[in-house]
């Protein structure tokens, strides 16, 4: 859904809600949407992508240090040097040779992810906006580096660039799955500036996505801040203890 004039959300009038977990940019496409809180929207930027790609392997992952096979998430940079160089390259606009690869097996923990005796891992790099890359090979290469013997145990993988993942996500704006960049004013101006970012100035709509503070991580703070904001507005109760 990439317009919110296409969709049903009840009448605002009746009390109804609408939380949006996107982009701030879906909220552009309300009909009520001030002109400035709209340029303040449009103002927000978007930063770094993710390419992922994703392993169905024969065996265990052949980790050269065994603890690493009990870890369900692993990152794989390399000397400190190596993951500062890595970075910086997405910052300037390219991809270096050994990208700093965050790697999940969750095989580790949940063994009905894969037949007995195989595994799957799914992994991503960071890369520019937009980027079309197929990360295979670089994921695969820095992979084999920490676990040789890797490549001769994936069986298939499937690679899905940057560019694509706006498709799967409209919230991922050019592949971004921050909510937009991280910068030291983005973390104050998330998606603006307000002791309740939240709240937006059209009546019952409230933004609750990694776009508003805290911002990304894997929280759900976002989304627990909106709907208390949203409940408090209502006048309902909206404490930890009257929640639950």
């Amino acid at each position: 859904m990439h317009d919110l004039r296409g969709l049903d959300w009840g009448d605002p009038r009746r009390g109804d809600l609408l939380v949006l977990n996107t982009s701030p940019r879906l909220a552009l496409t309300h009909p009520d949407v001030p002109a400035g809180y709209a340029r303040a929207l449009r103002a927000y930027r978007y930063g770094p992508a993710a390419a992922k790609v994703d392993f169905a392997l024969d065996g265990p992952i052949p980790w050269a240090n065994p603890d690493v096979a009990r870890a369900p998430t692993v990152h794989l940079g390399g000397t400190r040097e190596e993951v500062w160089a890595s970075e910086n390259a997405v910052a300037r606009g390219t991809v270096g040779k050994r990208p700093y690869v965050l790697a999940v097996q969750p095989s580790v923990l949940d063994d009905t992810r894969a037949p007995a005796g195989k595994a799957v891992l799914w992994t991503y790099i960071h890369v520019p906006a937009g980027s079309e890359l197929d990360a295979t090979e670089l994921v695969t290469a820095q992979v084999e580096r920490f676990a040789p013997g890797f490549r001769d145990r994936v069986r298939e993988s499937h690679a899905v660039p940057a560019s694509a993942r706006e498709m799967l996500n409209p919230a991922e704006l050019g592949g971004d799955i921050f909510g937009g960049a991280f910068t030291m004013l983005q973390a104050v101006r998330r998606p603006v500036v307000s002791r309740a970012p939240w709240r937006t100035p059209m009546r019952g709509v409230y933004l609750a996505s990694a776009s508003t503070p805290p911002g990304p991580g894997v929280t759900g703070m976002p989304g627990w801040l909106a709907a208390r904001t949203a409940l408090r507005d209502a006048g309902l109760p909206h404490t930890l203890p009257d929640l639950f």
